[in-house]
């Protein structure tokens, strides 16, 4: 008999009051203010100029694919200390203007300074800012109301958590594979296919609303603006220096033909926001299931939450009045110290990122694992501390165990291009996940639904959820098929970007894994050419605008579902309204993706597509990754072929490997292999198993020696460890990538993905 069946009628009733009351009492108390979401949108700005100095300009560092964000983890540390610094000035202003003005003004000429060295964009927002900053001083010298008001400019720690948490999803669409990603997808296919009939016949096949059509956009958006520089500083006056410095952020958004990209850009804002409010409305059913039943930790959300403690002097964190916590970070920061000297001095022994290990492994049969390597990735190695142990022995487990396969295959005479595939298991791991976690959760699923149904104080945010997930995946493929698009293949790539966003989600929520491809990213396809091959997709305007749906699948789309359900956790924590935390979670993707635009557009059409992001005379990295993928399903779709017999049984493998082992954790508790430490092997194996090995060694001495005391002890070290790595190694060479270019030229991109 059911547990609800059981239950008396008073015993019902006071349950149902109960889980009101708890439901009440979960909602939260505070909202979002309206000043932390002013401060995130304008963090925003900053990230997204610092973006386009380091990454698409110069290329010599990477700051916007890591997990957490640098640019959040960034804005956090720079909230933290100006609070601080803040409550140092008002204190000093109580006993005399003059000096705390007087320091505000140095702050201000300081980053006013800071403009010479550097240029584009970031030249112009450190002026602005420096002259605003110094301006603000000499008003705290000469008024004691200005005086007064460095009081209102201090955030409350919960103000700053809550920045911490837009900025972690806007500042995503400034990668590469967000926003990066998104231009050529509008006009790769106009602009390649001048010497590639499929491709030019892809392009016009894909609506206006959806693709650039005009050739004189679309070539100059690729080789630069033609427009010449019109001679403003000469008619500026005295005004002449701020118009000459403030160019770098005038000018390149003057060359943007804003008419022609405002109609196609609407339209892919509107399908972006359509999948993040699918996947934040698939997560919010889910969110409490993991929470209250399953109990996941949400390892992540412990960074903006210690940290922020230390916003105000009345406030200690656990961690970081911990010297372990200090020692970890040290570390860290000197072997970011070590690779710069290198840089610097190639005299020094090389510490590379990771070593090779195929010369270990020259005779057959053991050349299999050629590609097999060490590498070195403190975050991973600092993060996965705090991960469940079956999960990190899994990791490292099922790597050896699956090079163990690749020896032999080759043994048994047979191509290892053919089995074990690795990446293609995974796709098959995940699947199997994903219908396990929704199996899992059927109970909780139904009971949302009968609340639904029946009505009650907190039935109407359900049927929201509910709601949003159905009408959102509705909305999606109505729009691909009004695009011309097969509705089947329009609900697959939807179906399948939804199942991924939500895989993700969970991974994040149980593991706290800080990558931000830890999912199948590139693979929809993929299984397509398990079941049929590319003549599934053939035919009318399908393989071009699947083509152009990869960069959802491709890039870091689904990464988002990690930011989302962390900050629906962290409103639980912070005592914030769900309501609140839920809007803000929703607009920060778009309104970082609008400033993300802006921005590369800008950019591009400055520049030239085909010479930023590292790129010669065919475009950086997204213009490749874009033009590869969208291409091949063009001339697959043309072509014909059959499906991937090979790679579909390496798939159908992973998926039994998996199954079987969900199956054996149920019925033996102690089954030491994880199936969701199998997936994540399959899909980062070579990055991922020295890391979690080093941690999972050290993890257990600890435990078999000290217990949960020497674990604890030790905590703080690793968290530093991670921590300092983003700071040294993320924050700070991006810092110098943006002030000092010419110092970093020779350094290799510490890349966090």
């Amino acid at each position: 008999m059911d547990a609800h069946e059981s239950m008396t009628a008073p015993d019902a009733a006071e349950a149902e009051g109960s889980e009101d009351a708890a439901r009440t009492e979960a909602e939260g108390s505070h909202p979002v203010t309206a000043r932390a979401l002013a401060v995130g949108v304008a963090l925003t700005v900053a990230a997204a100029v610092w973006v386009a100095q380091v990454e698409l300009i110069l290329h010599t560092a990477e700051i916007s694919e890591s997990v957490p964000l640098i640019a959040s983890l960034a804005g956090l540390i720079l909230l933290v200390l100006l609070n601080r610094a803040l409550e140092g000035l008002r204190v000093l202003a109580e006993r005399g203007r003059l000096r705390a003005g007087a320091l505000i003004v140095g702050f201000g000429v300081i980053t006013y300074l800071l403009h010479y060295p550097t240029g584009g964009g970031l030249r112009a927002f450190l002026v602005v800012a420096g002259v605003a900053i110094g301006l603000y001083g000499l008003g705290v010298m000469c008024s004691a109301r200005w005086a007064r008001m460095l009081s209102d400019w201090q955030l409350t720690r919960r103000e700053i958590v809550l920045v911490y948490c837009f900025l972690s999803l806007s500042a995503l669409m400034m990668s590469a594979k967000t926003s990066g990603y998104l231009l050529p997808t509008m006009s790769v296919y106009n602009y390649f296919g001048f010497g590639d009939e499929h491709l030019q016949a892809a392009g016009q096949q894909a609506p206006p609303w959806l693709a650039l059509r005009d050739h004189d956009v679309v070539r100059t958006l690729y080789e630069g603006s033609d427009l010449s520089r019109p001679a403003v500083a000469s008619a500026a006056g005295v005004l002449a220096p701020v118009v000459n410095a403030t160019e770098g952020l005038w000018w390149p958004l003057m060359q943007v033909p804003w008419g022609a990209w405002l109609v196609p850009l609407a339209c892919w804002a509107g399908v972006i926001f359509l999948v993040f409010l699918t996947g934040f409305c698939a997560l919010g059913l889910l969110k409490g299931y993991w929470a209250e039943k399953e109990r996941l930790r949400f390892p992540l959300i412990m960074i903006p939450l210690e940290i922020s403690t230390g916003a105000t002097r009345k406030q200690t964190s656990t961690f970081l009045s911990d010297w372990g916590f200090w020692v970890g970070f040290v570390v860290s920061g000197l072997f970011t110290f070590y690779v710069v000297m290198h840089a610097l001095s190639p005299s020094l022994p090389a510490f590379r990122a990771y070593y090779s290990l195929a010369g270990l492994f020259r005779e057959h049969p053991w050349d299999a694992v050629e590609n097999a390597a060490i590498h070195i990735r403190p975050e991973i190695i600092g993060l996965s501390y705090f991960m469940e142990t079956s999960i990190t022995f899994s990791v490292w487990v099922s790597a050896i165990f699956t090079d163990g396969l690749a020896v032999g295959t080759k043994i048994l005479g047979y191509e290892t291009r053919h089995f074990p595939q690795p990446a293609h298991q995974g796709v098959g791991a995940f699947v199997i996940l994903g219908l396990v976690l929704v199996w899992s959760a059927r109970g909780w699923l139904a009971d949302r639904l009968r609340e639904v149904r029946e009505g009650g104080p907190g039935a109407w945010p359900t049927a929201l959820l509910w709601a949003g997930l159905i009408g959102g995946i509705g909305a999606l493929v109505g729009i691909m098929a009004a695009a011309g698009m097969k509705l089947w293949a329009a609900l697959y790539m939807f179906g399948t970007l939804v199942a991924f966003f939500l895989l993700y989600g969970r991974v994040r929520a149980e593991t706290g894994v800080p990558h931000p491809s830890a999912y199948p990213r590139n693979r929809q396809i993929e299984v397509l050419r398990y079941i049929g091959g590319p003549r599934m997709w053939a035919g009318g305007a399908t393989p071009a605008l699947m083509g152009m749906l990869w960069f959802l699948g491709g890039g870091y789309t689904s990464t988002g579902a990690g930011a989302q359900i962390e900050n629906l956790k962290i409103a639980d924590e912070e005592d914030v309204r769900q309501s609140s935390m839920a809007w803000l979670t929703l607009a920060a993707p778009i309104i970082g993706l609008a400033i993300a635009l802006i921005m590369r557009l800008a950019i591009s059409y400055h520049y030239g597509l085909n010479f930023v992001e590292g790129g010669v005379v065919e475009g950086g990295y997204p213009v490749s990754q874009v033009r590869k993928f969208g291409g091949s399903l063009v001339e697959d779709a043309v072509r014909g072929a059959g499906p991937s017999a090979t790679s579909g049984y390496c798939a159908l493998y992973g998926a039994a490997v998996t199954l079987a082992l969900v199956l054996l954790r149920r019925v033996f508790l102690r089954f030491p292999i994880h199936p969701l430490g199998f997936g994540l092997s399959m899909i980062r194996l070579r990055s991922f198993w020295a890391p979690f090995l080093f941690t999972w060694t050290i993890k257990t001495l600890l435990l078999k020696i000290g217990g949960a005391r020497a674990y604890r002890r030790a905590a703080p070290a690793f968290l530093g460890f991670a921590i300092g790595h983003y700071f040294f190694a993320g924050i700070g060479l991006g810092c110098l990538a943006a002030a000092f270019p010419w110092l970093l030229e020779k350094i290799t991109v510490i890349n966090f993905d």
